[in-house]
């Protein structure tokens, strides 16, 4: 659908979902405890991380700064369009992810907006408490983490077999991914059971899903982490959409 900017939307249907850790995971930690039922309503989310092509068509069409050149020059945007159109946009602020849904919903006429935490842990885990989005066995051909060896970021439509049991790729490792909610480090403990999102303000944002950098034992699904969201994205935070039904 060319007004989605190439896009591909997976439909995530509505129901109970699992979200944050237990015991029986031996990599969790304080802050994605304790494992939760929860329902999340219907949604639409993006197969793949978007990409540095993507991120170029926005750049252009909205004059939004570019964030690989602000405040300082970090990388040639025309040299990764020229050899890796395909990987994963990378030094995304919050505030790029937020504009570019923003743009998207205003180009496409749909509800585009980040992913609250809950609904990118369903659209990775398929709604149970898998410890990986392909089940409780870690396996390093599944998932370009720092044990895949390579110690750099790949094409979104490499690691087919390690897609969620919805078809989400690259929902482990990759880049990070930025989520609507702020983050508290204990959140997980006072989440509502309807849609949660953390709505209470604080100067970080959530990101999900670890990085090419990161270890198995932070890219699992429910693994949780921030980075401060005021005109901050690392050299490795990323984002996908998500589409919502208007209320």
């Amino acid at each position: 659908m060319e007004s989605l900017n190439s896009h591909v939307l997976v439909e995530i249907s509505e129901g109970l979902s699992c979200i944050g850790s237990n015991l029986c995971d031996p990599y969790a930690s304080d802050r994605d405890r304790p494992l939760k039922e929860v329902f999340v309503s219907m949604f639409e989310i993006s197969k793949y991380p978007t990409t540095f092509r993507q991120l170029d068509t926005f750049l252009i069409e909205s004059g939004w700064p570019h964030p690989l050149t602000d405040p300082e020059p970090r990388q040639d945007l025309r040299q990764m369009l020229r050899d890796h159109p395909d990987y994963p946009a990378t030094y995304i602020s919050w505030e790029t992810a937020d504009a570019y849904c923003r743009w998207l919903a205003e180009r496409s006429g749909l509800n585009v907006v980040l992913p609250t935490e809950a609904e990118w842990e369903k659209a990775a885990r398929g709604g149970d408490d898998r410890i990986w989005p392909w089940g409780n066995e870690f396996r390093a051909d599944l998932c370009n983490s720092s044990e895949s060896g390579r110690n750099d970021f790949c094409s979104v439509f490499e690691y087919e077999q390690g897609a969620s049991p919805y078809g989400c790729m690259h929902m482990a490792g990759g880049v990070w991914e930025w989520c609507y909610d702020f983050y508290h480090p204990y959140s997980h403990q006072w989440l509502t059971l309807l849609d949660p999102v953390n709505l209470t303000p604080s100067r970080q944002h959530v990101v999900k899903g670890g990085s090419a950098f990161c270890t198995k034992e932070i890219v699992r699904p429910a693994g949780r982490d921030w980075t401060n969201s005021i005109n901050q994205g690392g050299g490795d935070d990323g984002f996908r959409i998500a589409v919502r039904p208007r209320s």
